[in-house]
């Protein structure tokens, strides 16, 4: 089963999105791997590894495949569980980004890292960033204390579909105003 793509981002899911989403999520692994891999962009910097960008559609995708496996296919086959499911998220996209921390830190909690975004002829724009810590698995000290230690953090922020349009952003991640690391995602190619 060969899947055809839209090349513009999905503003606004319509039953015809709704059911080729649902069609990429009954299809093969490896066409959903290469679809989601678009979304996805590995960084080569030490701190920030990755960001990832999930669209409207692509968070359908995500969660008609979560219903295949847990053995509900009919949710597949139908627009209106799927335009509930959208409902609290609709017309917003969710960029997240991996944070790695040196082994050797001392932080009791992350630093406050920032997304933001913007355009080739524009600045940087912060967004409000929700910063989740990631831990090590608990250790005992020497002490006999179990202990775990900060290693990382993910970040996540939202922001409107129509705000990105269908154009190449910048997408940032800042501590303390300034750039960590950065790349571009042109939000024209994706669903």
């Amino acid at each position: 089963m060969r899947l055809l793509s839209a090349v513009a981002l999905v503003l606004s899911m319509s039953g015809t999105e709704i059911e080729r989403a649902q069609a990429l999520a009954r299809a093969r692994d490896a066409e959903r791997q290469q679809f989601h891999r678009r979304y996805v962009v590995d960084l080569p910097g030490p701190i920030v590894t990755q960001i990832d960008v999930t669209t409207e559609f692509r968070r359908l995708v995500i969660i008609a495949e979560e219903h295949v496996l847990r053995g509900d296919w009919m949710f597949t086959r139908g627009i209106r569980a799927a335009e509930e499911a959208l409902a609290p998220t609709r017309g917003v996209i969710t960029l997240k980004a991996q944070v790695r921390f040196n082994p050797l830190n001392t932080f009791i909690e992350s630093p406050p890292y920032a997304i933001a975004v913007g355009s080739p002829a524009t600045a940087l724009e912060v967004l409000g960033t929700q910063v989740m810590p990631q831990y090590s698995v608990p250790f005992r000290a020497r002490d006999g204390r179990t202990l775990s230690s900060l290693v990382g953090a993910t970040l996540e922020a939202n922001v409107a579909a129509a705000r990105m349009g269908q154009n190449a952003r910048t997408i940032a991640v800042m501590l303390d105003g300034s750039e960590i690391a950065k790349t571009t995602v042109d939000f024209g190619r994706l669903d």
